[in-house]
């Protein structure tokens, strides 16, 4: 029973750390001028920028400072 609480701990802490906001720093450009900002979290690319969670890992993002975010260089 212990172990099974201690598990449920730690799964409950990490869908808390989900729910805090991680900065969206890197935007991946591509050939073609395309450009997609990536999520901190599972470093996929995003569909729209401005959403407030990461469609593939559920991360909760913040785009305070995506001005000063760096640029990947994709081919």
């Amino acid at each position: 029973m212990k172990k099974l609480l201690t598990k449920m701990r730690a799964g409950f802490s990490l869908a808390e750390s989900y729910r805090q906001p991680m900065p969206v720093v890197a935007i991946h450009l591509f050939q073609g001028g395309y450009a997609y900002p990536v999520c901190p979290r599972c470093k996929i690319t995003l569909d729209r920028e401005y959403q407030a969670y990461c469609d593939r890992c559920g991360q909760c993002l913040s785009w305070d400072d995506f001005d000063k975010a760096i640029v990947i260089f994709r081919l």
